[in-house]
C-alpha cells in the first residue's frame, strides 16, 4: 500500500487537515513542524482501522505471569537468542534475552558495594533484521546480520565508561564489562540495550531487565525495617505493549502505509505483555503485595488503575522511596519510568478477580497514528489466605528509617530546553519522515551543554510537539516542580525556530494558558525520567551529584575497550563511518520514546568537576 502514497503524503496531508500545511522541497534541510493553532486535549483511541497492523485474536488471562528470577548483580550474563512463546495460542518465535528467552533476571545490588558485571553478545542475526533503518546514526547492513549491543543501567550513577554510551557497542562474540559503584540508596533501576540507531529494536526484541538496589532499610528480607512485603510478595512487573504476526513474531510497525525498514517515530502495540507474556494472570493471596512496575514500552504511556476501583499505595518511584505511602486510584507511568506499589488484597474473597487496566487517552500525535486502545494489562485472582501485613505509615524521617526527602532546593541556574519536531526530507523513502530534536539540534551537535557537578539546575522543558515525551537524563536525579500549560502556537509565532542545527530555546514563561500545577503527591520523590506533556512547560530540578558523592570524574574521556567499536561522532546522518576513538565525553539526555531517541531526540551533556 505504501507504494501508492506520495512521499510525505500521509504526514503532510494529516498536518494540512489540522491547518499546519507548509512547503518542503525534496532533499531540503529538516523543516520545523509548527504546533496546532489551538491546543488539542487528549483524545479517546480511535476504532480499529485497516490502516494499522493488528495481532491475531488472543484470549486474555490464560497464561500465568512468569516470576523473573532474582540473583546477585555480579558475574556474567549472555545476551542470547532463544525460542519464546508470548501466548498460549501463538507459535514459538525467536527472541532475545539475558540468560533467558526474553528479558533478563532481576539483578540485586547493595548500596555502597561496588559490583562488576559482564554482558556477552551471543545474539546471532537480528530478530527484527528487516526493520533495521540504515538511515540512522551508525547503522549499517552489518547490524542486521551481526548486531551491536551495549547495556545502560538506567538510573545508575556510574562513570562515563560504565554508563553504556550509545556510541560504543559490541558485536557477536564481544563482551561488555561494567564497574558499578553503587553509591545510591535503595531503588528500582533497570538495565537495557542502548546501541545507537537500533535501541528501539533491541529492546523490543527482549533486551531489558530489572535491577534492585538494596540498603539497610529496604533489604528485601522478611525482617526489613520498613515492614515492606518481601519474598513471594515482592513481584516485578515489566509492562510492554506489542503487536504480533500470526507466526508469533513481533510486528514492530504501526501502520501498513509505512515502508518496512524505517523508523516510524513511535511503536505502539495492541496487546500488553507483562514479564514477556501476553495478558497474564497471577494468583494472589489475601494479603499485602509489593509490585515493582516498569513501563518498558517503546512509546506508550499508561494510566494504571484497578478494575474494581480498589486503591493502591504508591511508596516510591524511579530513584527511591517517598516519605510515606500515597493512596491513589490511578497513576500515569511513561516509558522508562518505574513506580513502586503496594496492593492489599486482604479484603477480597477467594475467586475474586481484579484486573490492572490502562485508561490513558492518546495525544495528538498518536491520534494521527490511529493508535489503538490497550485497556487490559493483567489479572489478579484471589486464592487463599496470606500472612497478616499492614501498609507502613512512614517510609522516611523516623527512628530506624532513612532521612526524609529534602525540600525542593533553590536552583543555581535555570535552563530552557525545547522539544521540537521536524520534517526530515533527507529520508526520501519514508512516509513519516519525522525527526524529533532537543533544542533544534542534531544528536552529536558541537553545541554541547555543560553542567557542573555538585550543582542544582532548574530545567524548563518546553514541549512544542504533538507528542508527550518522557525525558531521561543520565547520571542526574530530578524532582518535579510542576507543569504549566502554554499557548504553544503563540510562543512559536513570536519565536520562530531558526534553521535546524542552530540552538532554539527561548523562554516560554510569557505564554501561559493556566496556572502551574504541582507534581502529584505520588510523583514527589527522586526521578530520572519525567513525563513532558504536549503544549506544556515541565519544570524540574536537576541535581548533579558532586565528585565526592560519585567517587569518580564525570568528565573523564570515554575509552573504547578491546573488542568494542564506536560510531563516529560526525553529524546527524553520517551513519556509516566508524572510529576507534570517538571525540566524546560525558553523558546523554534523551526522550525515552525509543523511536524518538534513535532519531534524533538525544543530546550529549558534559558534567565537569
Amino acid at each position: 500500500m505504501s507504494e501508492n502514497l506520495p512521499r510525505r503524503g500521509f504526514l503532510l496531508g494529516t498536518l494540512g487537515a489540522l491547518g499546519l500545511g507548509f512547503a518542503a522541497s525534496a532533499g531540503a534541510a529538516p523543516v520545523p513542524l509548527p504546533p496546532p493553532p489551538v491546543p488539542v486535549p487528549p483524545l479517546p483511541p480511535p476504532p480499529i482501522t485497516p490502516l494499522n497492523y493488528h495481532s491475531p485474536p488472543l484470549q486474555p488471562f490464560v497464561d500465568a505471569l512468569p516470576i523473573l528470577e532474582t540473583r546477585p548483580a555480579a558475574g556474567e550474563l549472555a545476551a542470547i537468542s532463544m525460542p519464546h512463546r508470548y501466548h498460549r495460542d501463538l507459535p514459538e518465535t525467536r527472541s532475545w534475552g539475558y540468560d533467558r528467552s526474553v528479558l533478563g533476571p532481576n539483578l540485586e545490588a547493595w548500596r555502597d558495594r561496588p559490583t562488576r558485571i559482564s554482558f556477552r553478545n551471543e545474539l546471532g542475526t537480528h530478530v527484527l533484521a528487516p526493520h533495521v533503518d540504515l538511515t540512522m546514526h551508525g547503522v549499517t547492513e552489518l547490524d542486521r546480520t551481526d548486531p551491536r549491543m551495549t547495556v545502560h543501567l538506567h538510573g545508575g550513577a556510574n562513570s562515563p565508561d560504565a554508563d553504556g554510551h550509545p556510541l560504543i557497542g559490541w558485536r557477536n562474540g564481544g563482551r561488555a564489562t561494567y564497574a558499578y559503584g553503587g553509591r545510591q540508596e535503595a531503588a528500582t533501576l533497570w538495565y537495557h540495550d542502548h546501541a545507537m540507531g537500533i535501541t528501539r529494536l533491541n529492546i523490543q526484541a527482549g533486551l531489558a531487565g530489572m535491577y534492585y538496589v538494596r540498603d539497610e532499610f529496604d533489604t528485601g528480607r522478611a525482617d526489613n525495617p520498613l515492614g515492606l512485603p518481601s519474598g513471594e510478595f515482592e513481584i516485578p512487573l515489566i509492562v510492554q505493549d506489542r503487536t504480533f504476526n500470526p507466526d508469533g513474531s513481533i510486528q514492530p510497525m504501526v501502520g501498513i502505509y509505512i515502508p518496512q525498514g524505517y523508523n516510524q517515530s513511535g511503536q505502539l502495540g495492541d496487546v500488553a505483555c507483562v514479564n514477556g507474556v501476553v495478558w497474564p494472570h497471577l494468583e494472589v493471596r489475601r494479603t499485602l503485595y509489593r509490585f515493582r512496575v516498569l513501563n518498558g514500552s517503546n512509546s506508550r504511556p499508561y494510566i494504571f488503575e484497578l478494575s474494581n476501583g480498589l486503591p493502591f499505595s504508591v511508596i516510591g518511584n524511579d530513584l527511591g522511596l517517598l516519605d510515606a505511602p500515597v493512596p491513589a486510584r490511578s497513576i500515569r507511568v511513561s516509558p522508562g519510568e518505574r513506580i513502586d506499589l503496594l496492593i492489599d488484597f486482604s479484603g477480597l474473597r477467594d475467586g475474586d478477580a481484579v484486573e490492572l487496566i490502562n485508561t490513558a487517552y492518546n495525544d495528538l500525535g498518536n491520534t494521527v497514528f490511529m493508535v489503538p486502545e490497550l485497556r487490559p494489562i493483567m489479572r489478579f485472582t484471589v486464592a487463599g489466605a496470606g500472612p497478616p501485613a499492614a501498609i507502613p505509615p512512614r517510609l522516611r524521617g523516623g527512628p530506624g528509617l532513612p532521612e526524609p526527602l529534602e525540600p525542593l532546593a533553590t536552583p543555581d541556574s535555570v535552563r530552557t530546553m525545547t522539544l521540537i519536531g521536524l520534517n526530515d526530507d533527507a529520508r526520501a523513502e519514508a512516509v513519516f519522515p519525522t525527526l524529533m530534536a532537543l533544542n533544534n539540534l542534531a544528536f552529536l551537535s558541537e553545541d554541547v551543554d555543560i553542567a557542573r557537578a555538585g550543582t542544582v539546575e532548574q530545567w524548563d522543558i518546553v514541549n512544542t510537539t504533538p507528542f508527550d515525551h518522557p525525558i531521561h537524563i543520565h547520571l542526574a536525579r530530578m524532582r518535579v516542580i510542576g507543569r504549566q500549560p502554554i499557548f504553544t502556537f503563540s510562543y512559536w509565532i513570536a519565536n520562530p525556530p531558526p534553521a535546524f542545527g542552530i540552538r532554539w530555546s527561548p523562554s516560554a514563561d510569557g505564554y501561559p494558558r493556566g496556572p502551574q500545577e504541582p507534581a502529584p503527591a505520588w510523583e514527589s520523590g527522586w526521578k530520572d525520567s519525567v513525563e513532558c506533556p504536549t503544549d506544556t512547560i515541565t519544570r524540574v530540578l536537576v541535581y548533579w551529584p558532586s565528585v565526592a558523592e560519585l567517587g569518580f570524574d564525570p568528565d573523564a574521556p570515554l575509552h573504547v575497550p578491546a573488542g568494542a567499536e564506536a560510531v563516529a561522532a560526525s553529524g546527524p546522518h553520517d551513519g556509516h563511518s566508524m572510529s576507534s576513538s570517538p571525540p566524546i565525553r560525558g553523558y546523554v539526555w534523551h526522550c525515552h520514546n525509543l523511536d524518538h531517541a534513535d532519531h534524533d531526540m538525544m543530546q550529549q551533556i558534559r558534567v565537569t568537576p
